[in-house]
């Protein structure tokens, strides 16, 4: 089952992943009629649910910024080595809601 999350203002929302799988995919889209939105998709290698929990370190692997000039409503990444999350983060976000969905899968 995927988990979801949303963004319409500036900020950031995440997802904490299950660090054990394998592989991860990631779908950053953008709702149709957007449009001025600029966003980062990252991730992170760190598991939050350790005790004491770490200081999350973020990476970028992505810049939404030509999704909408280009008319691209959706973008796919397949993480193939384990992940603590992933994040949109946005400094800009104008008329638009960007949505992160991560499926992820314990076989390679």
């Amino acid at each position: 089952m995927a988990q979801v999350t949303s963004l319409s203002s500036t900020g950031t929302a995440a997802i904490y992943l299950n660090p054990v799988p394998r592989t991860t995919s990631l779908l950053l889209s953008a709702a149709a009629g957007s449009s001025g939105g600029v966003v980062t998709l990252e991730v992170t290698l760190d598991d939050p649910s350790t005790t004491p929990a770490p200081t999350i370190t973020w990476s970028p692997i992505s810049s939404g910024a030509a999704m909408l000039s280009s008319n691209v409503t959706g973008l796919l990444y397949t993480v193939l080595s384990p992940i603590g999350g992933a994040r949109i983060n946005s400094t800009a976000i104008g008329n638009a809601t960007f949505t992160l969905k991560a499926h992820q899968s314990v076989t390679g």
